[in-house]
């Protein structure tokens, strides 16, 4: 095939691709993908690989009639890893024909890699087949709400019940956009129990929240489910981040009488401006990156949501800049430590805070919480969320 007709074929068949993965049951879709990869850029084998959710290794979907040989491979040292990390397509030369490795992603969440083996490569064929994994990043997402089969090839062991409760609320765990772009990440990710974090784009607003409910397991997510179904039913009437931080104190109240409560912090920022409101219930505070130096963002903390129905939240103003990272966090990022050691700590993780600055969002997050595993031994006695935001401007 010449390059104009990688660029006509494998366009022009994306929408068969999606016929076919849309009439085609969950358990064939990777013969469904290699068919239409052995049609448009003669490709004799493909292997979709998704990462688990701890971002630490890529492993295959399994399929029928695939050629493939390819196993499960760590993201850090891998060629796929290096694909996924970097979000760039890589093709290397193979003992017969090259072997392509394509991130798929849907915005900016990374999802996993697509792994062909092609009889050349050609510059537009890269680009087409980057086109395909990006679709096939979308088709994934879409099928969760029918299939389990890439949930549970995403997992290296089980989740927990209460770990359940919350990967359900999450939001697309990375976005870009002109003005900002945004991820998260959670640890221990098969036994989150309190923690949260939650955003919303709108045409020239974005809110951000980050939320720890008090205690562990399952009560701890019936209570942080509770306080992001609360925020959100007032955010998608339209109300501002004081009335949904109102609301959920209220419910939080009723339901557990004033026993139990969930801390948190919430931004509405104004993207055609970057001054945003920020609203404190007795969380920890952010961090800021601005000109290389990373500081707190002072805000006076109000109550946690549900100690008491009537309280007033009061919103302070907070003006970005363009090039401001913005960490924001629960407690259990630094106050991990070890058996008898220290906890990993505030400065420590400024420190880190620092050191990732050339890195994005994604990798930012996913550095940071496995950073803080490492130093609990891989055991965390309370969730680590982190969640990153770049303003652009």
């Amino acid at each position: 095939m010449t390059s104009r007709h990688y660029r006509e074929g494998v366009h022009a068949y994306i929408g068969d691709l999606a016929r076919a993965l849309d009439d085609g049951p969950p358990y064939e879709f990777a013969e469904a993908l290699l068919r239409h990869l052995r049609r448009v850029a003669d490709a004799t084998a493909c292997t979709v690989l998704l990462a688990d959710y701890e971002e630490q290794t890529l492993t295959p979907v399994p399929g029928r009639g695939d050629a493939s040989t390819t196993g499960e491979q760590h993201v850090e040292g891998s060629v796929a890893g290096q694909a996924y990390l970097t979000q760039e397509a890589i093709v290397l030369p193979a003992s017969v024909g090259h072997v392509g490795y394509f991130p798929v992603s849907m915005r900016a969440e990374r999802l996993g890699v697509l792994e062909v083996d092609l009889p050349e490569d050609d510059p537009a064929l890269r680009v087409a087949l980057s086109d395909i994994a990006s679709f096939m990043g979308y088709a994934i997402v879409a099928a969760r709400r029918y299939t389990d089969r890439f949930e549970r090839i995403r997992r290296r062991r089980a989740l927990d019940l209460a770990a359940e409760i919350q990967w359900e609320l999450l939001p697309v765990l990375a976005y870009e956009a002109p003005e900002f772009s945004i991820a998260g990440s959670l640890e221990p990710a098969y036994e989150i129990g309190g923690d949260t974090f939650d955003y919303a784009v709108a045409q020239e607003t974005l809110t951000v929240s980050v939320t720890d409910a008090m205690g562990h397991g399952l009560r701890a997510a019936m209570l942080g489910s509770l306080a992001v179904s609360a925020l959100r039913n007032r955010r998608r009437q339209g109300d501002g981040i004081v009335q949904q931080m109102e609301l959920a104190a209220q419910r939080l109240s009723e339901q557990f009488g004033g026993e139990q409560y969930v801390t948190g912090v919430m931004l509405h920022i104004d993207l055609r401006t970057g001054v945003a409101a920020i609203v404190n219930a007795g969380h920890p505070l952010p961090m800021i990156l601005r000109d290389g130096e990373v500081e707190r963002v002072e805000v006076e903390p109000d109550t946690p949501m549900g100690m008491f129905p009537e309280t007033v939240y009061r919103p302070e103003r907070l003006a970005l800049k363009p090039h401001d990272r913005l960490l924001l966090f629960s407690d259990g990022l630094f106050e991990a430590k070890p058996h008898g050691g220290e906890a990993f700590g505030e400065q420590h993780l400024a420190d880190r805070v620092l050191e990732t600055a050339s890195l994005p969002p994604n990798e930012v997050v996913r550095v940071l919480t496995s950073a803080v595993l490492a130093h609990r031994a891989g055991q965390l006695a309370d969730d680590a969320t982190a969640v990153c935001l770049d303003w652009h401007g």
